[in-house]
């Protein structure tokens, strides 16, 4: 009967340990694009079509059929020959910024990019899925980005 107490025990408390979300990290910080997908799709016409953008200008990236990402572009920079950012501020979300490179090697362009708030715990990482279609993939900044202020 030992046994048996002290096995139900062990497995009691494995089953407690396993299910106990005490070792997870929370930010504590609100979801700002809790209400967009998990991933967006875009094209690379999409993307080369925001570089003709100069500032001021209004840019807009389609999310879904009745949802777009607007904003004013706030700067459209080359600073090499190869390497081109473009920064997006979009006022419906918080003046959250869109920060999105477009550099060419050995005749092949390709884009990075990110959106981010830094008072807010989700945001985009742009990434290739194959050639000629990109998306943006939801992330959780507090597992992507380092807090420097500490």
């Amino acid at each position: 009967m030992k046994t048996f107490t002290t096995t139900l025990c062990l497995v009691l408390l494995t089953l407690h340990a396993v299910t106990s979300n005490a070792q997870s990290k929370r930010s504590g910080k609100p979801q700002l694009f809790a209400s967009l997908p998990a991933k967006i799709e875009l094209s690379e016409a999409q993307l080369h079509n925001l570089f003709v953008l100069s500032q001021g200008q209004q840019a807009e990236l389609p999310v879904s059929a009745s949802t777009k990402l607007s904003g004013t572009v706030t700067s459209n920079l080359v600073k090499y020959d190869n390497l081109q950012t473009l920064v997006i501020k979009l006022p419906a979300y918080n003046n959250t910024l869109i920060s999105i490179s477009r550099q060419s090697e050995n005749h092949s362009i390709s884009f990075v990019g990110r959106i981010f708030n830094p008072l807010f715990d989700d945001g985009f990482e742009l990434k290739k899925i194959q050639n000629g279609l990109y998306q943006l993939v939801k992330i959780g900044t507090a597992n992507t980005l380092t807090d420097c202020s500490l």
